[in-house]
């Protein structure tokens, strides 16, 4: 299967997005077949001491967005869902921490593990609500990682979980357009 750049990715998936025959298998072929090695998401990199940084490069066509994440060493999500969405995500760079949980049946159950796997450069990996909650985080003590997450449809919110409690919080989901 021939490998795309960055720029035929977000071709790919405006086109997948572009009817609602699109498929969450198609979606997950694009990044796989996403050739990252070129280094064509590096200019889009940004590296926060306090928290992993988001930047969006596709906003898409109000079905999807196509997002960077940079992670510093020892940084990672909130546990969190994703309302109504889907996640695809390509690792770019290192390697990334996924541990899922089960979904809570009610505000303040105590959260169980479910699974965690590191997936490294190249891996692609997917999570939506029936699959579970999850946080994703580098783990590593000396390296960075980036990742590329396609959300469909783009979501703003969040639900955060306390791993200790239970307890949810609603929270924004911040990100910074790319302007390049």
């Amino acid at each position: 299967m021939t490998k795309f750049t960055l720029s035929e990715v977000k071709s790919a998936l405006r086109e997948e997005f572009a009817t609602d025959k699109w498929t969450t298998k198609a979606v997950g072929a694009i990044l796989q077949n996403y050739d990252h090695s070129g280094g064509e998401w590096k200019t889009h990199c940004q590296f926060n001491d306090h928290s992993y940084y988001r930047v969006v490069i596709d906003q898409g066509n109000d079905r999807y967005n196509l997002v960077i994440v940079c992670w510093n060493t020892g940084q990672g999500t909130p546990i969190h869902d994703h309302p109504a969405s889907e996640c695809m995500f390509k690792v770019c760079e290192g390697e990334i921490t996924e541990t899922r949980f089960e979904m809570p049946e009610s505000c303040g159950d105590n959260l169980r593990v479910a699974n965690e796997v590191i997936l490294e450069e190249g891996d692609v990996g997917h999570i939506n609500d029936s699959l579970g909650i999850h946080r994703m985080s580098n783990d590593s003590d000396t390296d960075t990682c980036v990742t590329l997450h396609c959300y469909f449809p783009p979501y703003k919110m969040v639900h955060t979980y306390d791993e200790r409690t239970g307890d949810v919080t609603r929270y924004e989901v911040k990100c910074i357009l790319s302007d390049k």
